[in-house]
């Protein structure tokens, strides 16, 4: 099983999703926060799920429209960035 090393960007990144759904529902938001953080974990055991994407990363759309972004050894799977579908990657 790989470890999973969350970068402070993409914390970050479900921070702000989850504030943002925060105003509307609280209790959305903590789900959405549980269910973000349990599906990028889940690739400790899958580290090769996701897609291949740009610079040699791999993509996972986990909770659509929600695509994280990570690279992976085999033993670290680092993940880098979650960003919603239609934003364009930097």
């Amino acid at each position: 099983m790989a470890r999973v090393d969350w970068t402070g960007q993409a914390l970050h990144e479900i921070d702000l999703i989850v504030s943002c759904i925060e105003q509307f529902d609280p209790a959305a938001a903590a789900r959405m926060s549980a269910r973000l953080l349990a599906l990028g974990d889940s690739l400790a055991s899958f580290p090769n799920r996701g897609g291949p994407a740009e610079d040699g990363l791999r993509e996972l759309t986990i909770v659509p429209p929600y695509i994280l972004l990570y690279e992976t050894d085999g033993e670290v799977v680092s993940i880098f960035s979650i960003r919603h579908g239609a934003r364009r990657p930097d």
